[in-house]
C-alpha cells in the first residue's frame, strides 16, 4: 500500500487551522471496548440471536479477529491499542514496573505510558474526546473532553476530569472499573446491573452532547467474571453480561446517530486450560533459577502487592539466590510466559555478563524446546526474544528477554508452588491471543468474512475514519480497503502535527496511599506481579 507523503509546511499549517482533516462522513467514531471478548464466545451467541445489536453491526460492516501483544495482557494491550505502537516505545508490558536499580516492582500507572495515546493528539488538534474505563488511563489526564480512568484507579482517588466529576460520580454510587468483583467471589448480579445501569446512563449522556469526535469506552467486567477459576466461558453468568453489554450497545450506536462509526473490539480473547506450566519451578529444576540454601517456598504470600515482601513475585525472588540465578520468571498469561535474564549491569547482582545475552538466550531456547508431553509432542510452539518482537528506546528496561508461547492447551504461571507441569488439572480459564473487531459506519464496506488485524492497527483506523492524518511514527495498518471509496492515507510529521507539541500531558495528582488498595485488587482479580 502507498502512503502518502509528508505534507508541505503550508499544507500543515491548513490542515493545523482545520483541525487537521475536516468532518468527512463517518470522521466521528464510536469505540466500544469489551474487555476480554473472543469470537468464540460472540458468534454462538449471535447466531442464537442472543446479540442483536452486535449481530446488526458485523451484518452492515466487518469483523476481523485482533491480535493480541505477546503475553496478551490488558496492561500492555491497551496502550497499544490508544498510542498505536508496541510496549519497547510505550514503556508497559505488565501491570508492575521494576523499580531502578532493585529487584522490586511498582504499580504502573498512565504517567509511564511513553507515547500520546490518540486522545492527547486529538486534543492538540483541536477536537473533543470522552473516554472512560480505558485501562492505563490514572491518573486522569487532562484532556478536551472528559475522562474516567478505568482498571488500576484507586476508590478514594480523583479518577475522573474535568474537576468535580469524580465526586459527582461518586455520589451516584458509581465505582471504577474492576471494583466491584473478586476471583474467588460468586457473582453478584445485582451489583453488577447497578454498576452497569450507572455508566450506561453517563455514556448515553456523553454520546447525546454531540460535541466529540472520539468516544471511547470500555467495560471491564467480562474480564473480571472470566478470570474465576472452574468458570464454563459458554454458561449462564457469562451469556447474562454479554446480552445486557449488547444492550448497552445498541443505545449507544442509536445515540451516536447513523453519521458515526462504530468500532467494538477487545484486548485480547479468553479460553479454559486444563493443561498448566510453572515456568518458575521449570527454570528452578532447570538450574536457571538457583534456590538460595534455607530458601524453600513457606506459606503463601498474602496482602498488598505494594508491599513488594508481600507480593508474589517477591516471594518468588526471596526464594533464590539472586547472585547465582541467571534468568527470573516474569510475567504470564494465558499460554505465555516470559523469562529476564538476571543480566550484570542491568539487574543488581545480576551473575550474568551481558555478552553472554544470545548464548544465554540460545541454550534457554534449546531447552525449552526439547519439553515434550506426552513423548514427541512439544510444549512450546514458538519463542520470541524482547529485543526483536518490541524494538524500541523502552525495549531493555521494560520488556522481558525472551516470550515464550506454549501450545494453546497449557496455561502458563509463576508459582512458588506445583510440579513444572500439571496435566488433567480442573478447567481454568485464562486469557488468549486473539480479540475481536468489528468496524460499521457510512463509509464501510460490509463483508462477511472474517479477517485478522493487529493492535498496532487500531490507532491508524481510527485516525483514518475520522479524516484524521496518522502521526509519522505508527507503522500499523490503516486498513483503507474497508472503505467503500478507498482514500490516501495521509502521515504528518512529528514536529508538523500541533498533537505532537502535549508531549508530556497533563495529569492529575497520583494518590500514592491508593496504590496499595489498586494492587491488592488487582492481585485478588488474578493477575500476578
Amino acid at each position: 500500500m502507498r502512503l502518502s507523503t509528508a505534507p508541505t509546511l503550508i499544507a500543515c499549517c491548513a490542515l493545523a487551522l482545520a483541525g487537521c482533516g475536516g468532518h468527512d462522513a463517518g470522521s466521528r467514531v464510536l469505540v466500544v471496548g469489551w474487555d476480554g471478548a473472543t469470537f468464540d464466545l460472540l458468534d454462538p451467541m449471535v447466531s442464537e440471536g442472543e446479540l442483536p445489536h452486535l449481530a446488526a453491526l458485523m451484518a452492515r460492516g466487518r469483523s476481523a479477529a485482533l491480535e493480541s501483544t505477546r503475553i496478551p495482557i490488558s496492561s500492555a494491550a491497551w496502550p497499544t491499542i490508544t498510542t498505536g505502537v508496541e510496549p519497547g516505545e510505550h514503556g508497559i508490558y505488565s501491570f508492575f514496573q521494576t523499580e531502578e536499580e532493585s529487584y522490586d516492582v511498582r504499580l504502573v500507572s498512565a504517567i509511564d505510558v511513553a507515547a500520546p495515546p490518540i486522545w492527547r493528539v486529538l486534543s492538540g488538534r483541536g477536537h473533543r474526546s470522552h473516554v472512560w474505563g480505558v485501562p492505563m488511563t490514572y491518573p486522569p489526564e487532562r484532556i478536551d473532553g472528559t475522562m474516567v480512568a478505568g482498571m488500576l484507579s484507586p476508590f478514594g482517588a480523583e479518577y475522573a476530569h474535568p474537576p468535580g466529576l469524580t465526586n459527582e460520580l461518586r455520589s451516584k454510587g458509581f465505582v471504577p472499573d474492576v471494583g466491584v468483583w473478586r476471583q474467588n467471589q460468586v457473582a453478584d448480579f445485582a451489583q453488577i446491573e447497578r454498576q452497569l445501569d450507572i455508566k450506561e446512563r453517563e455514556l448515553l449522556d456523553l454520546v447525546g452532547r454531540g460535541d466529540w469526535r472520539l468516544c471511547m469506552f470500555v467495560f471491564k467486567s467480562l474480564d473480571v467474571l472470566c478470570h474465576r477459576p472452574n468458570l464454563d466461558l459458554r454458561g449462564p453468568e457469562i451469556r447474562r453480561l454479554l446480552r445486557r453489554l449488547d444492550v448497552i450497545l445498541g443505545r449507544l450506536v442509536a445515540a451516536a446517530g447513523p453519521d458515526a462509526t462504530v468500532l467494538l473490539l477487545s484486548d485480547h480473547g479468553f479460553q479454559t486450560y486444563r493443561r498448566s506450566f510453572n515456568l518458575h519451578r521449570w527454570l528452578v529444576d532447570a538450574g536457571w533459577s538457583v534456590q538460595r540454601e534455607g530458601g524453600a517456598p513457606g506459606a503463601s504470600p498474602v496482602g498488598p502487592l505494594a508491599d513488594a515482601k508481600a507480593s508474589q513475585r517477591a516471594a518468588r525472588l526471596a526464594t533464590l539466590d539472586l547472585d547465582a540465578s541467571r534468568a527470573i520468571a516474569d510475567v504470564a498469561e494465558g499460554n505465555y510466559g516470559a523469562i529476564r535474564l538476571n543480566i550484570a549491569g542491568r539487574e543488581p547482582t545480576g551473575p550474568l555478563p551481558r555478552e553472554e545475552r544470545s548464548a544465554a538466550l540460545s541454550e534457554l531456547e534449546a531447552l525449552l524446546g526439547q519439553v515434550e508431553f506426552p513423548a514427541g509432542v512439544p510444549v512450546v510452539r514458538a519463542m520470541y526474544r524482547g529485543a526483536d518482537l518490541y524494538p524500541g528506546p523502552l525495549q531493555d528496561a521494560r520488556v522481558p528477554d525472551l516470550i515464550v508461547e506454549f501450545d494453546p492447551a497449557w496455561r502458563v504461571y509463576t508459582d512458588l508452588f506445583g510440579p513444572p507441569m500439571s496435566v488433567g488439572t480442573q478447567p481454568f480459564p485464562d486469557h488468549a491471543l486473539d480479540g475481536v473487531l468489528v468496524v460499521a459506519g457510512p463509509t464501510i464496506e460490509a463483508d462477511e468474512g472474517r479477517a485478522r488485524a493487529a493492535l498496532t492497527d487500531v490507532a491508524p483506523i481510527l485516525y483514518h475514519l475520522m479524516g484524521e492524518p496518522l502521526p509519522a511514527r505508527l507503522k500499523g495498518d490503516p486498513h483503507p480497503s474497508i472503505e467503500r471509496r478507498p482514500r490516501e492515507v495521509r502521515r504528518l510529521e512529528a514536529e508538523r502535527d500541533p498533537g505532537m507539541r502535549v508531549l508530556e500531558g497533563d495529569f492529575g495528582n497520583p494518590d500514592e496511599a491508593g496504590e496499595q488498595e489498586v494492587t491488592d485488587r488487582i492481585q485478588s482479580i488474578g493477575y500476578g506481579g
